[in-house]
């Protein structure tokens, strides 16, 4: 092979080097691309859990108001214990003790309280849900998306909870306005100004029948205080 030829092969060489670190720089670019969309599209993307039909009471409470045994229940949506109480523990009360109309549970937000103004807006939010009967199946949508909704503890979520209000088939004017306008916001301090006269300083937080029990305890610790206070009442 001539000197000219070898130059020439040399120079093909690096140009297919050359093509293939470009091929390479190329198809990273495109993954680095397809992962933010992925990113992107995944965080918008809103989990929805079984969805059932509760009997719900008034606006965002459950079972039959004249129960021997009254749960007042004080949440923070942004509070992961309290999304373990709320989606596991609560449905276990609600079997054994609910549905029989031994307890009467009432929910009440401490979100701008002990969370954030972005947990407190999922409360406003849930109690417009709860205007059109759905406060419990929003409740369960809010704390199943909850990382999503509260990476960021200052998010304005409104295009999310309108979202949720499609899914449970809501008349989504009347959420929306009830959403702009704040309509449950003297409600959510009602909560708080509740949770401070009661000591409240950590989520989940109950009240069953007066008596205090913090965090998301097993049921079988409601078990034994219910059994307490039916026993106190028939006393």
């Amino acid at each position: 092979m001539s000197s000219k030829q070898a130059i020439q092969e040399r120079r093909r060489k690096r140009q297919r080097q050359n093509n293939i670190i470009l091929w390479i720089m190329g198809a990273g670019v495109v993954l680095v691309i397809g992962a933010i969309v992925f990113a992107i599209i995944s965080n918008n993307k809103i989990t929805v859990p079984e969805l059932t039909q509760v009997q719900q009471e008034g606006l965002s409470a459950l079972g039959n108001p004249d129960a021997p045994i009254v749960i007042d229940e004080f949440s923070d949506f942004g509070c992961t214990h309290c999304a373990d109480f709320g989606l596991e523990t609560k449905k276990l009360l609600e079997e054994e003790f609910i549905k029989t109309g031994i307890v009467y549970l009432r929910f009440h937000s401490v979100g701008g309280l002990l969370g954030s103004s972005a947990t407190l807006q999922a409360a406003e939010a849930a109690y417009c849900a709860g205007e059109q009967e759905s406060f419990w199946n929003f409740h369960d949508l809010v704390f199943t998306n909850q990382v999503k909704l509260f990476s960021n503890r200052t998010a304005e979520n409104s295009k999310f909870y309108l979202e949720f209000a499609k899914i449970l088939d809501l008349d989504l004017n009347q959420f929306e306005t009830c959403l702009v306008e704040r309509t449950y916001q003297s409600r959510a301090a009602d909560d708080e100004s509740l949770a401070r006269q009661n000591g409240i300083t950590g989520t989940p937080s109950v009240l069953v029948n007066g008596q205090l029990l913090v965090g998301n305890q097993p049921i079988e610790n409601f078990r034994l205080v219910i059994e307490e206070a039916l026993a106190a009442d028939s006393n």
